[in-house]
């Protein structure tokens, strides 16, 4: 089961997608209201009666908890069993108090179910929306087992991301696994089978899954992507398991005996699925000006300073470099963290002065070069006693 919650500011908003379903134009389709504690299903009298519940905390804007109750495709469930298992849930969320209605709906191919509540209660108290989801997953576990119904394992103990709210509803929809939750499966089984990392590449590539590792030119890899016809994902989006750092502690990595095999790896990713190498270091810096930062150009525009390009982003050109501090420099099309700032000599380890390598990491993560200045490097040298 999975229950799919949310809190807002219009309980007749709710209401009104919920009464629609009542008159549905296809008979077998209408939903039906199974329980209530308002006095009528009439318009005005429920009007009347939120009024009176919300003038006790008039303070409280997101009053309106709406939830849907979603049992999986072929599950029978009766009338009186759907009830008792949403009365429960209303209860253990902490709703034994509370204006509510529960409506089932017959549009979808699977047993659902919606329960609109008042947050606010008979007592003039209100609700806690505290930890609201990560209670709610512990009383569908609780209820799964109660009612013998499908379970589905929850984010807590699953190390793979839980499906979002799009995939729950192409889930219901289909009956079908989407294929997040199916690279998860088939990811989960590779690396059950794999001992190294030349052995989960192949793993996944004869399950048609391929692999493009974030490798630098040092052999270093920082992360991973997962590929299959019409999809892709990241290790990071797909859960903790499959992110690369996660899997070297899985199965046998060493760099410099698997960065051949990751290198190829990327090499026929790529090729399958049209993605172009990384271009080499063929530009000069010199000649497209120097990267600025999005502060800086609107600054420089509030003072009407001439020659501006048309872009709050790329690079300025070189007549405009005065205006430019050196720390603005670092910034580019995507702004550098101060760790990315720190490991810029690491990126190009054959410059050995500080501006050549401060430019050339950044030439580096900006996927330029930088021709170096001769004169200006033994003016530098002789002001540092270097070369006498």
């Amino acid at each position: 089961m999975i229950a799919k919650q949310s809190i807002g500011k219009s309980f007749t908003g709710a209401l009104n997608y919920n009464m629609k379903k009542l008159n549905h134009q296809d008979p077998k389709q209408r939903a039906e209201v199974l329980s209530t504690n308002f006095t009528s299903m009439d318009p005005t009298t429920i009007r009347r009666e939120l009024a009176m519940m919300k003038a006790m905390n008039p303070k409280l804007k997101r009053n309106t908890w709406h939830t849907s109750l979603n049992f999986a495709v072929g599950e029978k469930i009766d009338n009186q069993k759907m009830l008792q298992i949403a009365e429960e849930y209303l209860m253990k969320m902490g709703f034994d108090n509370n204006l509510h209605i529960i409506f089932r709906h017959h549009d979808s191919n699977h047993p659902h179910c919606h329960i609109l509540a008042l947050r606010n209660r008979f007592d003039g108290t209100v609700v806690t929306d505290s930890r609201n989801y990560q209670r709610s997953e512990q009383v569908i576990r609780e209820l799964e087992n109660r009612y013998d119904l499908v379970k589905v394992q929850g984010s807590k103990q699953a190390r793979s991301k839980a499906p979002d709210k799009d995939e729950i509803e192409m889930i219901l929809r289909t009956g079908k696994p989407s294929k997040k939750l199916m690279l998860q499966e088939k990811v989960s089984e590779a690396l059950n089978q794999s001992t190294t990392m030349s052995q989960f590449i192949n793993n996944l590539e004869r399950q048609n899954i391929h692999v493009l590792f974030n490798q630098a030119s040092t052999g270093r890899v920082s992360g991973i992507t997962y590929l299959i016809p019409g999809f892709k994902i990241r290790g990071q989006a797909l859960g903790n398991q499959f992110k690369f750092g996660s899997i070297t502690k899985q199965i046998n990595y060493e760099q410099n005996r698997d960065g051949q095999a990751i290198s190829q790896a990327n090499s026929r990713t790529r090729e399958k699925f049209g993605i172009p190498k990384q271009a080499g270091h063929s530009k000069s810096i010199a000649g497209i000006g120097i990267p600025y930062s999005k502060q800086w150009y609107h600054h420089q525009k509030s003072k009407s300073v001439r020659g501006l390009p048309e872009s709050p982003f790329g690079f300025i050109d070189k007549n405009q470099a005065r205006h430019l501090r050196l720390d603005e420099r670092a910034t580019g099309h995507e702004k550098i963290t101060k760790e990315a700032s720190g490991h810029l000599d690491h990126h190009i380890s054959d410059h050995q002065h500080t501006s050549r390598s401060f430019l050339g990491g950044l030439a580096d993560l900006l996927d330029v070069q930088v021709n170096d200045v001769p004169g200006k490097k033994r003016n530098r040298e002789r002001k540092r006693g270097i070369g006498r």
